[in-house]
C-alpha cells in the first residue's frame, strides 16, 4: 500500500502523527448479519476507493475483530515503529487478505517491520495493551467518532478517506 497523504503532510508541515485505537467491530460483540446486497455494496465501495486513490485494496472479510492488531500498534508505537506497523497491517489486510486478529499473523507483520517477535507476542498474549485500546475507543465514542479513518487536529476533525488538501485545511484551521 502506498503512503497515505498524512505521511506527506506530516513531513512537509512538521506535524506529529499520533495513532489512536478505534474498534469498528469490538471484540466480544457479534456483528449483526446483513442481506447480501449490503456486502455487495461494501465490496463495491472498497473497489471504488481503490480506483479513486490508486491504491490496491481488496475486500477482506476474514478479520472479524481488530483488537489484537490495535494492541500490537501500541507496542509498535513504544518502539518508534507505529507508522511502519500500521502500513504493514493495512497491506496484510487489504492487499494480502490476511486475518489481522490472529496473533501468529501479527507476529509475522511485527517482525517484518523490525519489532522483536518474542516480546511482541508476549505483549499480545498477556493483553498488556488491551485496556489502553478500550480506553481510546471509548474516548473516540465520547468525541462522536463513529468510523475510520478519522483525522483530528485541535478541536476539529474529519472522518473517512481524505485528500491531501482537506487534511491541510484541517491543519490550518486548528
Amino acid at each position: 500500500m502506498g503512503k497515505i497523504p498524512l505521511d506527506q503532510l506530516a513531513k512537509e508541515h512538521n506535524v506529529e502523527v499520533e495513532w489512536k485505537a478505534f474498534e469498528l467491530k469490538p471484540e466480544g460483540v457479534e456483528t449483526p448479519s446483513h442481506p447480501p446486497e449490503y456486502y455487495e455494496q461494501a465490496k463495491a465501495n472498497v473497489k471504488q476507493m481503490s480506483e479513486h486513490y490508486g491504491v490496491e485494496m481488496k475486500w477482506n472479510d476474514r478479520s472479524k475483530h481488530s483488537r489484537h492488531a490495535l494492541e500490537g500498534a501500541k507496542f509498535a508505537d513504544e518502539q518508534g515503529l507505529a507508522n511502519e506497523y500500521h502500513d504493514a497491517v493495512f497491506k496484510a489486510h487489504f492487499q494480502q487478505e490476511k486475518t489481522i486478529n490472529e496473533i501468529d499473523t501479527l507476529v509475522e507483520i511485527a517482525e517484518s517491520v523490525g519489532l522483536e517477535p518474542t516480546r511482541f507476542k508476549e505483549a499480545l498474549e498477556t493483553r498488556e495493551y488491551e485496556q489502553q485500546v478500550i480506553n481510546e475507543t471509548e474516548e473516540a465514542h465520547q468525541m462522536g467518532i463513529t468510523g475510520i479513518p478519522c483525522f483530528v487536529s485541535g478541536t476539529k476533525g474529519v472522518m473517512g478517506a481524505q485528500t491531501y488538501e482537506t487534511l491541510l485545511q484541517l491543519l490550518e484551521e486548528a
